[in-house]
């Protein structure tokens, strides 16, 4: 196997233990936020501080909608870095507001945003009676587009570029 899949899949056992270890250890809702991109993107600094941006604008929606988290740091490994927030509200609430930021910040699809229960049980889309999460390309499940590969690397590359731009016009950056 690959030395550079190993380290990934290496940080995101060490990723998983982790969140493991907030939900658990806090007795609180786990917001996880990643970088929903391919590795390379996720590995890049500029890209770090561009998720640091994006992160400031979700604490501000929820806020807004009246969850008090708390930080709780950043992981940063071969998978790309991880910000890490625990919340006193519920996880479906707490995760209905995530969806909501995915959809609603400026290159917010690039966001990735886990939440966990208090058990440290994910919570996804369909215990809101949602979709699963959208290709950023075609619109199709997300998950049936990566697993076979239906995109080409220039199709992915440019979708990317055009996300990146819109977050970085939308948070004001360069």
């Amino acid at each position: 196997m690959d030395e550079e899949l190993l380290r990934v899949l290496d940080a995101r056992g060490e990723r998983w233990q982790r969140r493991l270890e907030l939900a658990r250890g806090r007795g609180a809702t786990l917001i996880t936020v990643t970088l929903c991109l391919p590795v390379a993107y996720r590995c890049d600094p500029a890209l770090e501080a561009l998720l640091l941006a994006l992160c400031r604008r979700l604490r501000a929606m929820l806020r807004a909608n009246g969850i008090h988290y708390r930080q709780e740091g950043m992981l940063r490994g071969a998978d790309g870095p991880a910000v890490f927030l625990t919340a006193s509200a519920p996880a479906a609430r707490v995760k209905a507001a995530c969806v909501a930021a995915e959809r609603l910040l400026p290159g917010g699809r690039m966001l990735d945003i886990d939440v966990m229960d208090r058990q440290g049980e994910p919570v996804g889309r369909e215990a809101l009676g949602l979709p699963p999460r959208q290709c950023f390309v075609c619109r199709q499940p997300a998950a049936v587009c990566v697993s076979r590969k239906v995109h080409s690397r220039e199709e992915v590359r440019q979708r990317v570029e055009e996300l990146l731009a819109e977050a970085r016009q939308g948070l004001g950056l360069r």
